[in-house]
């Protein structure tokens, strides 16, 4: 009987450490692959400031997945929001809050840079399919993206990854 206790608590922790997991796999960097194109688009760092999630345009590459610019040589502007920001360096995911009931992150905003639209979000991790679910949303109606997480080859050699943790938000003016 004891033994059966002992087992029944370690998967109920193991259990509990999984939703855990689950929930701060969504910090790092991830792939935006172009849902028509199936082309590389861009490359999003996601960090917490505060309890929080923002998700930062870091990458952004060419219709050939050549390096168009990045935070380090900012080029494109989103010519749609008022100060014309660099696209390169721009917040595009903010204000996201942990649910650990439903295991996902909500009440954020998702920003499509190119219209210059701003979205009710919130992102799930997909476990079976190794992806980060991004959920853009006007009320019930929305739509899906998944992120793949970026590795070491999807950055240009002379990349260096920033460190996140020292970032804060920079929200942009819509």
């Amino acid at each position: 009987m004891r033994n059966k206790h002992i087992w029944l608590q370690f998967c109920l922790f193991a259990l509990l450490g999984f939703r855990l997991q689950a929930a701060e796999l969504a910090e790092g960097f991830w792939k935006i692959i172009d849902d028509e194109t199936g082309r590389l688009r861009s490359i999003v760092a996601i960090y917490s400031h505060q309890g929080k999630l923002y998700g930062r345009l870091i990458i952004t590459y060419d219709e050939q997945e050549r390096l168009k610019d990045s935070i380090y040589t900012p080029g494109a502007r989103a010519e749609k929001l008022p100060d014309k920001p660099y696209m390169a360096g721009l917040d595009i995911i903010w204000n996201m809050e942990k649910d650990q009931a439903k295991e996902r992150w909500h009440k954020g905003k998702i920003l499509d840079p190119k219209k210059g639209k701003v979205y009710s979000s919130e992102m799930t991790w997909d476990a079976q399919n190794q992806k980060l679910v991004v959920r853009g949303k006007i009320g019930p109606f929305g739509r899906n993206q998944y992120w793949i997480r970026a590795e070491e080859k999807d950055f240009p050699a002379d990349f260096v990854l920033p460190d996140t943790s020292k970032w804060l938000p920079k929200i942009p003016r819509t």
